[in-house]
């Protein structure tokens, strides 16, 4: 006799309800099966089926030797379109899921030969759906079903799709690492910045001295002797020549703190610059004067660095002119100028400059006078001398202004030095910018 409330036969009131999947497993032929009629299914089988379709959670059964395949309306849309529903329903495993047997397999023998049950949290398994194979990531159990003898019959599967969650996770993270690099370029810059403001103000403050003592000496000469002049003391022609002296010193600080300050702001183009050629070039540039010293300037095979060329220029002709000028009275004067790529040994004792950059490893070599070694770092600060002016001429830019290149080039430069024996100059400087 069948129920009054549902319409369906007493023996068969477990597959009532279900919804779409519910309809479909009542009206599948079962008898063309391996478990055969529902009237004859043992009550495990029952039950689990009850559960399954009847819950809002989505779930997926694999039952006997064939592993046939059950599944509810909640794990239907995991199904997709023009792809496994309704066909996989009744079916075994293997015929359903072809594409990703190997990957299930395991699990299933595992838990069909009593093993624990499995846990996998958003796991990638690709399945064949909407006409195409693709990407699905899901979070699943596999725990077993045990008959009446206590023996696994069956695999209970409850799932839930995760692709929407990992692709948003995934999403999330290209935005975490984005942002982390935009904050680690900024902070990069912001330090930049900070390291530039610091040499910014140290300059201002030797500026200022300058304008407090070099720059003040040239004018207070010129009002002492152009007072003088007018008292007749000494001989008109005299003064005068000290007073174009004293304004031609001062036009050439001036030009000098000129030269100075447009190298903070760089606004020249790198290109590639042969440090063979620009040597060459200084070479004839100071060709009377290393005639009249009886110099030699030895260089060979100096290669080619990405570089703003007048500054390359300028740098050299200065490292040049510094060992031509300070060279020992009682030998001649021997300039070497080497240049190769830095190894990292090399790197270690400058670990200012940025990781992850191949340098040119430039060394200024000569046998002049030399200096302490105390005063290393004080050799490439603005106006700061070791000689006086009458002892050699000049203005003590020069090092600093080949500190400032090197460093608008993202480089280094340091010396070395032994008193009465010589100077060498080590420069680096990044092959590419």
């Amino acid at each position: 006799m069948k129920s009054i409330m549902t319409g369906i036969a007493p023996q068969w009131q477990f597959l009532q309800g279900g919804g779409e999947m519910g309809a479909l497993t009542r009206a599948h032929p079962w008898e063309g099966t391996s478990v055969g009629s529902p009237a004859d299914w043992p009550q495990s089988l029952r039950t689990t089926i009850s559960i399954v379709l009847n819950s809002c959670f989505p779930m997926f059964l694999f039952w006997g030797p064939e592993l046939l395949c059950f599944y509810n309306d909640a794990y239907r849309p995991s199904l997709g379109n023009n792809g496994k529903h309704p066909q996989a329903l009744g079916k075994p495993a293997i015929e359903v899921w072809p594409e990703i047997w190997t990957v299930i397999r395991p699990l299933i023998d595992q838990v069909m030969a009593g093993g624990p049950s499995i846990w996998r949290e958003d796991q990638l398994i690709p399945i064949y759906r909407n006409g195409q194979l693709e990407d699905v990531y899901w979070t699943f159990s596999y725990s077993p079903v045990r008959d009446e003898s206590n023996k696994v019959a069956g695999i209970l599967v409850t799932c839930n799709e995760t692709t929407e969650k990992v692709r948003q996770f995934a999403t999330v993270l290209e935005f975490s690492k984005e942002l982390k690099r935009q904050v680690a370029e900024r902070t990069s810059e912001l330090a930049a910045s900070n390291l530039q403001l610091r040499r910014s103000n140290l300059e201002l403050e030797q500026f200022a001295w300058v304008a407090s003592h070099d720059l003040q000496e040239p004018l207070r000469k010129v009002r002492v002797f152009t007072g003088m002049l007018k008292k007749g003391n000494l001989p008109p022609m005299e003064l005068i020549d000290k007073i174009d002296a004293s304004t031609t010193r001062m036009s050439k600080l001036i030009q000098d703190v000129l030269d100075f300050s447009r190298l903070s702001t760089p606004e020249a183009l790198f290109a590639s610059v042969s440090l063979e050629e620009v040597v060459q070039a200084v070479q004839t540039d100071f060709e009377l004067l290393i005639a009249e010293k009886k110099a030699t300037l030895q260089y060979h095979s100096l290669p080619a660095i990405e570089g703003i060329p007048l500054q390359i220029n300028q740098l050299l002709t200065n490292l040049i002119s510094n060992a031509l000028k300070f060279s020992h009275p009682h030998r001649l004067p021997h300039i070497a100028v080497t240049a190769a790529e830095a190894s990292e040994s090399d790197k270690v004792a400058y670990p200012e400059l940025p990781a992850g950059k191949r340098y040119c490893l430039l060394r200024v070599k000569d046998n002049g006078i030399g200096f302490g070694q105390e005063h290393a770092q004080q050799i490439f600060n603005i106006f700061q001398r070791l000689h006086s002016k009458e002892a050699f001429a000049g203005t003590g830019i020069g090092l600093a202004l080949c500190k400032k290149i090197v460093l608008n080039h993202q480089g280094s430069i340091s010396a070395e030095a032994i008193p009465g024996e010589g100077a060498v100059f080590t420069v680096l400087l990044p092959f590419e910018q």
